[in-house]
């Protein structure tokens, strides 16, 4: 009785901090931090790891040596422990759930939490869009987006809407009540529909990318060619219908393609997002040219990047000199190409580990590339929580289905 009173708290304590963590991503980053560190807590109590969960360590630790490493040639010591200390819930939230032991239905009742908090946090966002509709879809046009929570970032509040659809799906597959599927099935067609009124490139990459890795399967694993087209027919009739029906989204397609023939002829105009973005790969890549080896230092990337601009671009804004948009260009510039190579074997071998037979890991695996492919996801806290959450959490629970 001692020993299940004992295991008892820690459960809850990991439950209630994950709760916190899915609250926070919406509405604090200061819970955010508190409840990132707080979840580890069990751990304390309970050292013992497996042979997986060793190795998984050992995988956090080749994503965090690099930047740990650069501090040893970072002339700002304070931009370099920014860059360090916001990664470290890669490692506080797995020791927090490796000091418990998660069942199937636990597993459904906090993704299911996690489903409802971000469906909150769209509906917050769709009443925004209602209480000032017509500025709102005017500003599409000029780089603007919906009103988001999760501190306005709504590239990151994409990405979370996505983990909640392929989530919503793997709990509905799983699911036996007919009421808890009907509600599933209805919040994930919604915040589909949101995400398509949101009309963030990131989000909307990522479901294109699932629904694209999914025909894969129905086509060569299932070989199942009937379903395949007619899926195909499915998707194309919903994209079409989205892009005549939401102005949002219509606005932002017309804005990134005039975004796109001013960069993808070497011009550039300040004030453009996917040109300022072009300027940071551009950026980061000549960093990494320049210093190959060790990179610059994870506390003197944003110095380097400054100064690429005052030589290249030195007619556009501040806001606009950022770190390369791309995780790996930020490894790269950063700690040079090795430090890019410990970088790559972390993350693949965390995402891609046991993800052969279950499509839905897969998916979620491949998805969860595109935003470090596309931003440098990992220099902030929301992207280094929903990746930890990911890996230890949402990816593994996929592949017991």
């Amino acid at each position: 009785m001692q020993r299940v009173l004992k295991s008892k708290w820690k459960e809850n304590w990991v439950m209630v901090c994950l709760v916190l963590l899915f609250a926070a991503l919406l509405l604090s980053r200061a819970l955010l931090s508190f409840a990132s560190v707080m979840i580890m807590v069990p751990f304390l109590f309970e050292r013992k790891l497996t042979p997986l969960q060793k190795k998984e360590l050992i995988a956090v630790g080749l994503i965090l040596l690099p930047v740990l490493l650069s501090g040893l040639w970072s002339d700002d010591k304070m931009l370099w422990w920014n860059s360090l200390s916001v990664k470290l819930p890669l490692l506080t939230l797995p020791l927090g759930l490796y000091a418990v032991s998660i069942t199937d239905h636990q597993w459904k009742k906090i993704s299911i939490v996690y489903i409802i908090i971000i469906s909150l946090g769209c509906a917050w966002s769709v009443g925004q869009y209602l209480l000032n509709t017509s500025a709102i879809e005017g500003a599409y046009l000029k780089a603007k987006v919906l009103p988001t929570l999760a501190d306005v970032d709504y590239v990151r509040f994409s990405w979370m809407v996505v983990i909640a659809i392929l989530l919503g799906i793997k709990c509905f597959l799983a699911e036996t009540q007919k009421r808890i599927q009907l509600l599933l099935i209805l919040l994930v067609f919604c915040l589909i529909i949101y995400l398509h009124m949101l009309a963030a490139k990131t989000g909307l990459l990522c479901l294109y990318c699932a629904i694209g890795i999914y025909l894969l399967h129905i086509f060569f694993i299932e070989k199942k060619w009937k379903r395949g087209f007619v899926l195909i027919i499915i998707f194309s009739s919903f994209a079409c219908i989205a892009y005549n029906s939401l102005p949002t989204l219509r606005n932002r397609v017309q804005y990134v393609l005039y975004d796109f023939s001013l960069y993808s002829k070497g011009n550039t105009a300040p004030g453009y997002n996917d040109a300022a973005r072009w300027l940071s790969i551009r950026a980061g890549y000549a960093i990494t040219k320049d210093h190959p080896v060790n990179g610059v230092g994870f506390g003197d990337l944003l110095p380097a990047v400054e100064q690429w601009h005052q030589k290249n671009n030195p007619g556009g804004f501040a806001y606009e000199r950022f770190r390369p948009a791309c995780e790996w260009l930020v490894y790269s510039a950063g700690s040079g190409l090795l430090g890019m190579l410990c970088f790559s074997a972390g993350i693949f071998f965390l995402l891609f580990r046991n993800t052969v037979k279950n499509p839905l890991s897969l998916i979620l695996g491949i998805t969860t590339l595109v935003p470090l492919l596309t931003d440098d996801t990992l220099e902030g806290q929301f992207g280094v929580i929903l990746l930890a959450f990911i890996v230890f959490f949402g990816q593994r629970k996929l592949t017991n289905g």
